[in-house]
């Protein structure tokens, strides 16, 4: 056979539909080298909002630790005051007990007084009634000579000179009682006014307190949140890193199989042509080119499993149903379905009515395919994330393989692709069950 059947040979397989799945696998390694490079970029917008979320914590603890010092601050004045307070009621203490001795001696004073006034009252009476105009007449003439009547008139001059002087004491004894209850209701007032002063600066201390008492609560409770999120965030950048080691090892398995591929096609072509050649040592050029050409097997545009269920879309398995650490949350949840990544159509996994055909938060726009009693089980399909249109309606009957929706990422996604659940009676069920593996 010669060199011109080995190019014929291989430009026949080059042609061939063996030879065709390269171009599908290229395909695949440069959708997976996109998811990567998406999961590496979001991976940067994680690390970025990580690292702003650590300045916040830093700029809050900065926050709490100022607002911890003026607390210190305010707790300082409010011991001084609490002091000052204290001291001052003592000294109110004293002083009411001091107005109490002082009350004493005014009582006691008072009483002289009163003795003093009865005193003199008596003297004032007894001149009035009893020493008359005839009395002093009656001195003068019973008088033995003028030493004698010098000797009365004094008398009756040292009496008045000493009534005078009780006047006058009595005068001095009342001020003195006046004065005094002036000089301590003063100290009284005063005292109290300093004490009502140190009650209100201690107040309004006490109230600068709770104030900052409540910004420190705020401080703790945004430091709280602030690290909440930032635990979430670096939750997060650990399952982005987790995929991304995923479609590393994704890559590194396809392009493995691409590799054993291309050696199986080598082999098989090196095959074709010693056979061919060694056909065409023994038949006809027609029988060489009969031998040659690619057998083709007719095919549906979708594989029917062993339950009857199809693949809903193209793409591959990029993370099963089960428990999961959330990429949403970041909590440890049960993941209800098995997600398909990748782009294009989503079809209908096996006929049925469409039950709903809506928005959803968590699911964004999503259908559900009611399928009826199958093995004496009613069967539920799910399809969630797709982009907008939807392209059924619920009370619709759609067949298998009719295309309802496209892959997207509306709801609680972080990235294209579609999430499928498949119910039993009501109950969560794996769906590889249905669409194999």
């Amino acid at each position: 056979m010669g060199k011109k059947h080995i190019a014929l040979f291989a430009s026949i397989l080059l042609l061939s539909p063996i030879a065709g799945g390269f171009t599908a696998q290229a395909a695949t390694l440069e959708e997976l080298q996109q998811q990567k490079d998406a999961l590496q970029l979001e991976t940067n917008t994680i690390q970025s909002q990580i690292e702003e979320k650590s300045n916040s914590l830093n700029t809050l603890e900065s926050e709490k630790s100022n607002l911890e010092t003026k607390v210190n601050e305010l707790q300082s004045q409010l011991d001084e005051l609490m002091n000052r307070l204290a001291a001052q009621e003592q000294k109110l203490a004293d002083i009411e007990s001091k107005i109490l001795e002082l009350q004493a001696e005014i009582e006691a004073l008072q009483v002289v007084i009163d003795q003093r006034t009865e005193k003199l009252n008596t003297q004032a009476r007894y001149i009035q009634t009893d020493a008359g105009v005839t009395d002093i007449a009656s001195m003068l003439l019973s008088s033995e000579n003028f030493s004698d009547l010098v000797g009365k008139i004094t008398v009756v001059s040292k009496i008045v000179t000493a009534n005078k002087d009780i006047v006058e004491q009595q005068e001095a004894d009342q001020q003195k009682v006046e004065d005094s209850k002036v000089a301590v209701e003063e100290e009284k007032l005063a005292a109290e006014a300093l004490r009502q002063d140190i009650l209100i600066s201690k107040n309004n201390v006490v109230a600068q307190k709770a104030e900052i008492d409540v910004q420190i609560a705020q401080v703790i409770e945004n430091y709280e949140l602030t690290e909440a999120e930032k635990n979430g965030l670096e939750s997060t950048r650990a399952d982005l890193a987790a995929q991304t080691e995923t479609i590393s090892n994704d890559m590194a398995a396809e392009q493995a199989r691409i590799t054993a591929e291309a050696i199986a096609v080598a082999e098989a072509e090196a095959a074709a042509i010693a056979a061919a050649e060694a056909a065409a040592a023994e038949t006809a050029a027609n029988n060489l080119t009969a031998s040659a050409a690619p057998t083709t097997t007719a095919s549906s545009s979708y594989t029917v499993n062993s339950s009857g269920f199809i693949k809903p879309a193209s793409g591959y398995y990029s993370s099963p149903y089960g428990y999961r650490l959330s990429p949403i949350t970041g909590g440890y949840e049960l993941h209800r379905g098995q997600d398909i990544a990748g782009s294009g159509a989503i079809s209908a996994a096996q006929s049925g009515t469409v039950e709903t055909a809506t928005y959803h938060a968590s699911y964004g726009y999503y259908v559900v395919i009611n399928h009826g009693t199958i093995n004496g089980v009613n069967v539920k399909t799910l399809y969630a994330h797709m982009q907008p249109g939807l392209m059924v309606a619920p009370g619709q009957t759609v067949s298998q393989g009719q295309q309802i929706g496209i892959m997207g990422t509306t709801g609680d996604s972080t990235g294209v692709h579609l999430h499928f659940e498949v119910q039993e009676n009501g109950g969560l069920v794996d769906p590889l069950n249905y669409i194999g593996g």
